[in-house]
């Protein structure tokens, strides 16, 4: 509703100004015909009024059909002087037609019609009026000339203008546009990164969880502090999942500033044997995020399915890339097919320029290899 009350208005302000413009130019032209002339002039009757009239009437449709205003106003301007009215110039009466055209983009018509006139009305005055004075002819041309060059061109350069606003709210609105869909990419890549997050922590967890609960399960009368401490590592590992879990939830909020520690997450791996190995400098803290998510995916996988009881961990940061290996024991994958975990891991490691690889080992057991650019 209020787009269209805009639009209705914009209408009636738009036909006002031109019903404002037609008034005026009408009245202006009548004021020019009634101004005393030459003696052999036909003096001004309701007819060289109703002309005058009439072309300024013509701006009324002046933005839906400026090639027709302009060619009306100069054949109206034609029969005012057929009909032997006293001279009101050649370019005043049509400069407003002039402008107009020019304004909407007709210049290129607009100088032909003008450059038409002055030279029918300078030959017309030097071959039929040759009793003149040619200076006061020379001057009236002269300002002929210049009236028709200024509102030409003061119309082209509004237009223009117009057209240089327009182009520039066009840039700032594709602007804006892009700074959207960029705002909406992060978000986006953000929520992916914290959906990832939480499942490599729920399934590694629950994971271990799983493997200590077995381990009770099974020495639970044979065994009762073997039991007591599987069951502590179960309260331990849902101690530090919660935990961790707060810490991705509040990352909605800000972004991580310190990436997890290899050794830490390494020790809170319970019912495998983790063989840790890292070298060289770390890396900057994005890319450690990743490297340390390829370890904890790689290592909750070993225990979820590989039925090992060692795995080696190898992180080598050297000048141009880090490298990530991490391979296991354990039976390996007949007919291996690729699920959610390892394909969450390429995309971390691809996300930063880097590739990944993962599948069974010749002599049993499973590998996943990373290199992700420094």
């Amino acid at each position: 509703m209020d787009n269209v009350t805009g639009v209705e208005r914009t209408a009636a302000r738009r036909w006002l100004t031109d019903a404002l413009a037609a008034v005026v130019v009408a009245g202006a032209l009548c004021l020019r015909v009634a101004t005393p002339w030459e003696a052999e002039a036909r003096p001004p009757d309701w007819r060289a009024y109703g002309l005058m009239i009439l072309m300024g009437a013509l701006l009324l449709v002046r933005r839906k059909y400026p090639l027709l205003v302009l060619y009306a106003s100069l054949a109206i301007l034609a029969v005012y002087y057929i009909q032997g009215f006293g001279a009101v110039g050649a370019t005043w009466p049509i400069a407003p037609a002039l402008f107009n055209a020019a304004l909407l983009g007709r210049w290129k018509a607009a100088s032909w019609v003008a450059g038409g006139v002055v030279a029918g009305s300078s030959f017309w005055r030097f071959v039929f009026e040759p009793e003149g004075d040619v200076l006061a002819v020379v001057s009236d041309i002269v300002t002929e000339i210049f009236v028709a060059v200024t509102v030409i061109l003061a119309g082209a350069m509004i237009l223009n203008h117009r057209l240089l606003e327009r182009e520039i709210r066009e840039r700032e609105r594709a602007v804006a546009a892009e700074r959207d869909a960029v705002a909406r990419t992060r978000l986006s890549e953000q929520r992916l990164h914290i959906a990832r997050e939480i499942h490599d922590i729920v399934a590694h967890s629950l994971a271990g969880i799983g493997v200590q609960a077995r381990v009770a399960e099974e020495v639970l009368e044979t065994d009762t502090d073997e039991a007591r401490r599987s069951i502590r590592a179960i309260i331990a590992a849902t101690s530090d999942a919660i935990s961790q879990l707060r810490e991705t939830v509040g990352s909605l909020r800000s972004h991580p500033t310190t990436p997890p520690d290899l050794e830490d997450l390494v020790a809170g791996i319970h019912g495998l044997d983790v063989d840790l190995q890292v070298e060289g400098a770390p890396a900057d803290t994005e890319t450690e995020i990743v490297v340390a998510s390829i370890v904890r995916e790689s290592l909750t996988n070993i225990i979820r399915h590989s039925g090992a009881a060692k795995a080696k961990v190898a992180v080598v940061h050297g000048p141009d890339e880090v490298s990530v290996e991490v391979t296991d024991d354990g039976k390996g994958a007949g007919d291996f097919a690729e699920g959610h975990g390892i394909r969450g891991m390429r995309e971390r490691a691809e996300a930063l320029g880097g590739r990944l690889e993962a599948g069974p080992l010749e002599d049993g057991g499973f590998r996943v290899a990373a290199r992700i650019p420094r």
